[in-house]
């Protein structure tokens, strides 16, 4: 006969992470796994296991301990670091038992997102990963995860959040590294042209073809090749790729002979393309399958906690190549930043610290030297009070003020932005900014 003063005792029974881990001490699990379940329960001789009560918390994690009936406790999203999910196993009688019942949890850097990093860091493009952002460090998984793979590849995001470079990282870190990596801008290329410049001509195929010129598919065999813009594709330009995807095979314009795509594919797009398939601007054919594995690179001021990081690392960098002693950020600095909503993302960031330290005469890089807020917008409205996109809109329309309207070449509106001269075209369109730069609803 068992004494009914014995307390209950509390099991941890499992880990669910990327695997499941039975009855564990100690676990460690990537970054970017997300949702991190404990199970557990607990052993009494007087109560029944669905009548059991638990208290637990995790260290280093939280200080708080929490009260529960059920037998499973998850955790999302956690960082870096290693935390103890201690838990106590509570009989009917409120009795606690003597010890908690521990698992040590360690949160580890990916791999395959530290093997992106070096990837990039070898070939001189290791800004591309600084940050520890959630959002940022979901995109790099994804990233990571298909660039194992042949599947085509949808990269989407705002100008400036670094398509070509995330492009760049799929390539680096695939089978086709070795091979070249052919960039296409589909926005740039006239439609008359666009066969020609994609898929080679033979001489005689037209008026000017004194010779067999190579396309870019060609040109990227073994490689990968990087269709930037697609949504900016003329229609007739659309039907041709969907059969280089669909198919895998081309032909020279004015040839006869098929020829096989041994490259690796990958799209991006500044662009909503369920907004262009619904406008009859982009086929939805070609939209399912570019849309294969989508991966969708998060705006500046979504990834608040990087903003200081690349801050920091573009201030440097400029600062070294000037050889000025530029290095540090005031804390009203910092704050401008990260109030600001950064139409231009992180291309838009580098410019604007480049342009900071180039004026800066001290050691510390100050609001005054940077050109933002009321500095740009004439101080009009106040950014804390008006959306993203009416800023934007404030923004383009200053961007042109300053140009005199001019949009392209060296001292153009797109130019002192740092995008495309399309991109700077389609946001125009989008907000209905017209070329002088005063938008119809706000008067001259």
């Amino acid at each position: 006969r068992f004494p009914l003063a014995v307390p209950p005792t509390a099991v941890v029974d499992a880990v669910i992470a990327d695997q499941r881990y039975e009855r564990p001490g100690e676990v460690s699990v990537p970054q970017g796994t997300g949702a991190v379940a404990i199970e557990f329960h607990g052993v009494s001789l007087k109560t029944q296991p669905g009548a059991m009560g638990y208290r637990y918390r995790l260290a280093g994690y939280e200080e708080d301990w929490h009260n529960s009936y059920d037998r499973r406790v998850e955790y999302r999203n956690l960082p870096l670091g290693t935390y103890t999910l201690e838990v106590y196993a509570v009989d009917r009688d409120l009795v606690y038992s003597k010890a908690p019942a521990a698992v040590r949890l360690t949160v580890v850097p990916d791999p395959r997102i530290e093997a992106l990093a070096q990837a990039l860091g070898q070939n001189g493009l290791g800004e591309g990963v600084i940050g520890e952002s959630q959002p940022l460090r979901q995109a790099q998984s994804q990233l990571a995860e298909v660039a194992k793979t042949d599947i085509t590849v949808l990269i989407l995001g705002e100008t400036g959040t670094g398509k070509g470079l995330a492009a760049n990282a799929v390539h680096l870190s695939s089978e086709h590294r070795e091979g070249p990596f052919v960039q296409v801008n589909c926005g740039a290329i006239p439609d008359g042209l666009f066969e020609s410049e994609i898929f080679g001509h033979e001489r005689g195929a037209f008026t000017g073809a004194t010779s067999r010129k190579l396309g870019k598919v060609e040109l990227a065999t073994g490689g990968t090749l990087f269709l930037d813009e697609i949504g900016d594709l003329p229609l007739q330009a659309q039907v041709k790729i969907l059969r280089l995807l669909e198919e895998g095979t081309f032909e020279r314009v004015g040839g006869n002979e098929t020829l096989a795509m041994d490259v690796r594919v990958i799209a991006a797009t500044n662009h909503n393309l369920e907004d262009l398939v619904a406008e009859g601007e982009f086929r939805e054919d070609l939209y399912f399958r570019l849309h294969a594995f989508p991966v969708k690179l998060p705006a500046l001021r979504d990834r608040l906690g990087d903003i200081s990081l690349l801050a920091v690392f573009f201030m440097d960098r400029m600062a070294s190549r000037l050889r000025k002693e530029v290095d540090r950020l005031a804390p009203e600095t910092v704050t401008a930043l990260e109030r600001y909503p950064w139409p231009g993302n992180v291309r838009e960031l580098e410019n604007v610290i480049q342009r900071g330290v180039i004026i800066c005469d001290g050691a510390v890089l100050e609001p005054a030297h940077l050109a933002l807020g009321p500095g740009i917008l004439k101080g009009a409205i106040d950014e804390k009070l008006i959306s993203p996109d009416e800023y934007e809109r404030l923004y383009i329309e200053s961007l042109l003020e300053k140009s005199d309207g001019v949009i392209r070449g060296p001292r153009g509106a797109a130019a002192i932005w740092g995008v495309p001269e399309s991109t700077l075209r389609s946001r125009m369109k989008k907000l209905n900014i017209p070329r002088d730069g005063v938008s119809p609803d706000r008067g001259s």
